[in-house]
């Protein structure tokens, strides 16, 4: 009997165990769901975010109004496209709140006043002291709906923006879809904290990314006409790649001299002597020989003519070379120059890039060992790219996903990509700060609020001279990283509160070119000294001036013309090539007669010249071309070949498109092609230079 009893006695022991337990983890669900122990609230160092903690991982999010449900986590997301997904994070490294954080974080999370809060607010305290549950009542306050009330932004990445490693954790939801309005509110409107119960995780693309087709920036910052560069797409080189330093003393002295008006009997003859003088101390003696295989930079290139050989200007590399020429200028003045006639037009004699055409008859006088002027020394210190930076696969990760966009962004609004990329890179630590992962999304360290959201945190400031000090800040904190992006547009076209031009020599209309942007920003956008060097070395690293290039419709695709006569006489007047002669010189049969292939590949013969019998479809030639050993260039050049992407300018949507570049102009290109009207009819069509220079094409020069 004793022992039936004690049996059942155990039985019921063990049923009340397993109920006690079941209802112990019931509870512990309820408390962390519930709980008000874990948030996160102080500014000071020891609240600041930071790696490698053994502690789960808490997100930190900012419940936004209940008058502004745009931004509130739990919308439906929005489809957007998989392409632009970011590399997963890590678990073993995802930056989250040391021990010493969540005990400071919990004790004082009732205590903290609103200095230490993590948005600028006068009633933040209460944030953190009605915390205590996932469903807080938010502020009753309005959000301001007035326009964006843009502080001066941050002048480094934040102290605690540390690189996070690659995550094999699925990332939790972060608020993808945009805002329907990008105007930020005023600073100071009351945000509510509530407690967030998923791991912190770094995003990936379908959370962090969103199209900038989405972001309503405001019209009259949109721009008409995309200002060309002056640089005409040469990217100044870093310092480090050069093995002679004194071509980059050339080079700079040069270019900085690009806009600036000269004396009308100011020539090409009396820059170049100024150049070698003032750099070398150096007369310009000897005669120019024959072009040698390789050019050397500093290398004087003359146009061979039977009277006398005429100087066309100084070599600065990969087929650019400075010259003097008269340029048309817009009138500042709108009455003033609507009373000039369209034969009057102003112009003004100055240096310029252009494109050295390889395939005219040309002759070098290559520069002579000389040591460097005192000048010339003060030059080569001031050389703007200066860093030494070396390439990382994250950095071209990140590049691949916002380079699209900040293209798209500047061709619209009238800012570098180039410059906005390098920014985005310095700010954000290539996408792996604190400040620009989930939920922050701020790539560009720009301090104050977006639509009422900041996050607070450590930050160094430079105070101009180079010594750096550390400060709490405000920094923005966006939905994604398409807000991001639009908002730094807003900011530098927009100006800062009080002063819409803050940034105006930054625009690219009114800077001319990069390198004038990034020093503006230095002293504006950052105090950091040395801002314009870091921006100017990363782009030369990177080559980010291939994002500056204008994309492109198939509305620019040009006018085709089938007969030579109906030619436009500028372009005419400069063909140069005798006419195709009709011959099949494809024995091999590998391109079918009358294909754009078999045009190109004849031409090229017809010439003198050769390309290889498969070489693919039209589009295919660029990439095919620099598998073989071909020269392949972004830059148009007479006497190439043009290779269309598909899809591009008309062309096949499968097998793009190859033709012959006839004649190369400032404004636009000529080209001879075949299969356009059928049979073996050869035609031609004039391509305006934006299309001509954009990415969207590849040159490729025969052999």
């Amino acid at each position: 009997m004793k022992k039936i009893v004690l049996g059942v006695c155990g039985v019921l022991v063990f049923i009340g165990g397993l109920a006690g337990i079941r209802s112990g983890v019931l509870k512990a669900g309820e408390l962390t769901k519930d709980s008000s122990f874990i948030v996160e609230t102080g500014t000071v160092e020891s609240a600041v975010i930071v790696p490698e903690s053994s502690e789960m991982p808490v997100e930190e999010v900012i419940v936004p109004e209940a008058e502004n449900p745009a931004l509130v986590e739990e919308q439906p997301e929005v489809p957007i496209e998989e392409s632009s997904a970011l590399p997963e994070p890590s678990s073993s490294s995802e930056p989250v709140p040391s021990s010493a954080s969540s005990d400071t974080s919990s004790s004082e999370s009732s205590t903290t006043d609103s200095s230490t809060s993590t948005s600028e607010s006068s009633s933040s305290t209460d944030s953190s002291t009605s915390a205590s549950s996932s469903s807080s009542i938010p502020s009753t306050t309005k959000p301001s709906s007035s326009t964006s009330s843009h502080t001066k932004p941050s002048t480094t990445t934040p102290s605690s923006a540390e690189p996070t490693k690659p995550s094999t954790t699925q990332p939790s939801k972060a608020p993808t879809t945009p805002a329907s309005s990008n105007t930020p509110v005023t600073p100071g409107t009351t945000n509510k904290a509530s407690v967030q119960t998923n791991a912190f995780v770094a995003p990936s693309a379908p959370e962090a990314f969103s199209e900038t087709s989405t972001l309503n920036l405001p019209s009259e910052l949109k721009t008409d006409e995309v200002a060309q560069s002056d640089l005409k797409g040469f990217e100044l080189p870093l310092l480090s790649s050069f093995k002679n330093k004194d071509h980059a003393a050339v080079i700079y002295d040069g270019i900085k001299q690009l806009g600036t008006k000269q004396e009308e009997n100011y020539y090409v003859e009396q820059f170049a002597t100024e150049l070698y003088q003032k750099l070398f101390n150096l007369e310009i003696t000897g005669k120019p020989e024959k072009m040698p295989e390789e050019l050397t930079i500093g290398s004087l290139i003359y146009q061979k003519n039977e009277e006398k050989n005429v100087l066309l200007g100084v070599y600065i590399g990969d087929d650019y070379y400075l010259t003097v020429d008269d340029v048309e200028i817009e009138k500042e003045d709108e009455e003033e120059a609507s009373e000039l006639e369209a034969d009057e037009k102003e112009t003004q004699r100055q240096v310029i890039i252009e494109t050295l055409d390889l395939e005219e008859d040309l002759l070098v006088q290559e520069l002579p060992k000389a040591e460097l002027t005192e000048y010339g020394e003060q030059v080569l210190d001031d050389y703007p790219a200066s860093m030494n930076f070396t390439e990382n696969e994250s950095a071209k990760n990140f590049i691949e996903i916002i380079a699209e966009d900040a293209q798209k962004l500047g061709q619209e609004y009238d800012v570098f990509a180039s410059v906005m990329i390098a920014q985005a890179l310095i700010e954000s630590g290539s996408g792996t700060s604190t400040l620009s992962l989930s939920p922050n999304f701020n790539l560009f360290g720009i301090k104050g609020t977006y639509n009422g959201q900041s996050i607070s945190m450590a930050t160094q400031e430079d105070r101009g001279n180079g010594e750096l000090y550390s400060i709490n800040s405000a920094f923005r904190k966006y939905p994604n990283y398409a807000a991001s992006l639009g908002d730094y547009v807003q900011l530098i076209r927009g100006g800062i509160s009080g002063n819409d031009g803050y940034y105006k020599q930054a625009w690219r209309s009114e800077a001319k070119n990069y390198l004038r942007t990034t020093n503006a920003l230095t002293g504006t956008y950052a105090t950091d000294t040395t801002y314009g060097q870091k921006l100017n070395s990363i782009i030369a690293l990177y080559h980010l001036t291939q994002y500056d290039r204008v994309k492109t419709a198939d509305s620019d695709s040009g006018i085709f013309i089938k007969g030579k006569e109906e030619i436009p006489e500028e372009y005419r007047s400069r063909m140069k090539y005798p006419d195709y002669n009709g011959v099949n010189y494809n024995s091999s049969g590998s391109y079918p007669a009358g294909q754009c292939t078999w045009y190109a590949f004849n031409r090229v013969k017809q010439l003198g010249k050769s390309v290889d019998d498969y070489m693919g479809n039209g589009g295919e030639w660029a990439t095919k071309g620099k598998a073989l050993g071909y020269q392949v260039s972004q830059k148009p050049k007479a006497g190439w070949l043009i290779s269309f992407k598909p899809g591009v300018a008309g062309s096949d949507p499968r097998y793009g498109h190859v033709a012959f570049v006839e004649v190369v102009r400032p404004d636009g290109i000529l080209i001879s092609e075949g299969n356009v009207y059928g049979g073996t009819v050869i035609s031609y069509r004039v391509i305006d230079n934006a299309l001509a220079t954009s990415d969207q094409v590849s040159y490729i020069k025969a052999k």
